[in-house]
């Protein structure tokens, strides 16, 4: 594997969650402090910024406390949250970790009242991209109040910090090479691990020096750049029907509406990620499952993928 070249075990910059944080202390006091307290609360940042981590992170290393993580992301439709917490409880009060947030549907948030108000849950993080309640009634705004944490920019110490930890000191970056990476990454957490990925793989075997990295990210860019202008020219089918008369029934909020795109018309992992508004590692994963279910299939398998229903699944969701 490229990553052998370096003398590491394993991919350094897996971008997949991570509980051993870099940056994130203030958070995780407050977090634990809200959580102890017996609070609802809110943490928000962008994608990638560290809100799974820091989820995982309280699930893993908080003691005495009933831990449950959801993602809303994977819900079902049919998904029961007071019957989940009643069966994992056990006759004690537990500490809701739900993450992506902001693909719960009414019942879940109206489930997610009732079992506040009923003692059921002891505390609550709600984590997703905003801090917009607009879909949650007034009772849990109240509660939520001022108690949101938002997750900010990663510094340029802290980056190099991260990069440091994850290489086990044995970083082929020079603080250069870092500055320029954070900067291209918009200082976003999983961007800077992505990037330096891309680049150790890029040029692994060959001379690592500043004018090599900087061909390397220009190359992204570019690649980046085009796939953007793709967003502009999605494959539309003929005879295309309004989406509120497909029925997609049985499959979790967020793939459903991803078959609901789909269904307008083919596009890569890229291109709804962007209209979503949400990681493309995210819509990656949930396509994975949809391919499973035998709903979506690989148009295009050139880079960047093209994604579209399967005709059969086409025909019986009409």
């Amino acid at each position: 594997m490229w990553y052998e070249e370096y003398k590491w075990s394993q991919n350094p910059f897996n971008a997949k969650y991570n509980t051993n944080l870099v940056g994130f202390d203030k958070q995780k006091e407050t977090l634990k402090s809200y959580m102890q307290s017996g609070d609802m609360c809110m943490l928000t940042g962008e994608a990638g910024s560290g809100k799974t981590s820091l989820l995982k992170w309280l699930q893993k290393n908080v003691k005495g406390h009933r831990m449950l993580y959801l993602s809303a992301e994977g819900i079902d439709e049919p998904f029961d949250l007071e019957k989940h917490v009643r069966t994992f409880i056990r006759r004690k009060k537990v500490v809701l970790l739900l993450d992506e947030a902001q693909f719960c549907d009414e019942k879940v948030r109206m489930q997610l009242k009732q079992l506040w108000d009923n003692g059921k849950i002891k505390s609550a993080i709600i984590a997703q991209l905003n801090a917009d309640l607009a879909n949650y009634g007034p009772s849990i705004r109240s509660r939520i109040g001022n108690r949101v944490i938002r997750l900010s920019k990663m510094n340029l110490e802290t980056a190099r910090e991260l990069i440091g930890m994850r290489t086990e000191g044995k970083s082929p970056f020079t603080d250069e090479m870092i500055e320029e990476i954070v900067r291209e990454s918009n200082k976003n957490p999983r961007k800077i691990l992505e990037t330096c990925e891309t680049l150790c793989i890029s040029l692994a075997g060959k001379e690592f020096t500043m004018q090599a990295v900087k061909e390397v990210m220009e190359q992204k860019k570019k690649e980046s750049l085009l796939n953007l202008e793709l967003l502009d020219e999605p494959t539309l089918p003929d005879n295309l029907a309004p989406t509120n008369r497909i029925n997609v029934k049985g499959f979790s909020p967020m793939q459903q509406r991803l078959l609901k795109l789909l269904f307008e018309g083919n596009r890569t992992s890229r291109q709804l990620s962007k209209i979503m508004n949400t990681s493309e590692g995210s819509v990656g994963k949930q396509l994975s499952n949809l391919i499973e279910q035998n709903a979506v299939h690989v148009i295009n398998h050139r880079r960047p993928k093209t994604y579209g229903l399967l005709t059969e699944f086409r025909s019986r969701i009409l």
